[in-house]
């Protein structure tokens, strides 16, 4: 059963992703396909901060990711990283601003996560994990 505060939690995590998503999407289509560097970069930075909206909510809510928000977020991710790597081999039109869009974006999303780990587990803590999942 799920409580009144997971309720308003969840209602506050998508009134975020609500936003920053289509809107992110569509600045960084727009850019991809004006060739709008600067469009399609504020749209990399708008999902940075729905990202950092999230950590806010969880911070506020004193809790962390669900397992579905994980989820949803890797897999995303990954559709996203294969769907760039398929334009750049087999679409003749994707060009240099194409390219710059897309590599600065998911670097910076490579980065927020990255950060996310240390902040949340320390440096000590996030390479200890990593390093103990390569032993099982």
């Amino acid at each position: 059963m799920t409580t009144i505060r997971q309720t308003e939690r969840r209602l506050a995590v998508i009134a975020n992703w609500g936003v920053a998503g289509p809107f992110g999407l569509g600045l960084i289509q727009s850019g991809m396909s004006d060739g709008g560097i600067i469009l399609g970069l504020l749209g990399f930075a708008l999902i940075v901060v729905g990202f950092l909206a999230q950590l806010i909510i969880n911070r506020v809510f004193g809790q962390g990711f669900s397992r579905g928000e994980i989820a949803l977020g890797f897999t995303a991710f990954g559709i996203a990283v294969l769907g760039f790597i398929f334009a750049w081999l087999f679409d003749p039109a994707f060009d240099t601003a194409d390219k710059v869009i897309g590599l600065s974006g998911f670097a910076a999303l490579i980065g927020c996560f990255l950060i996310y780990l240390i902040a949340r587990y320390g440096l000590k803590g996030s390479f200890s994990m990593f390093h103990q999942m390569g032993r099982h």
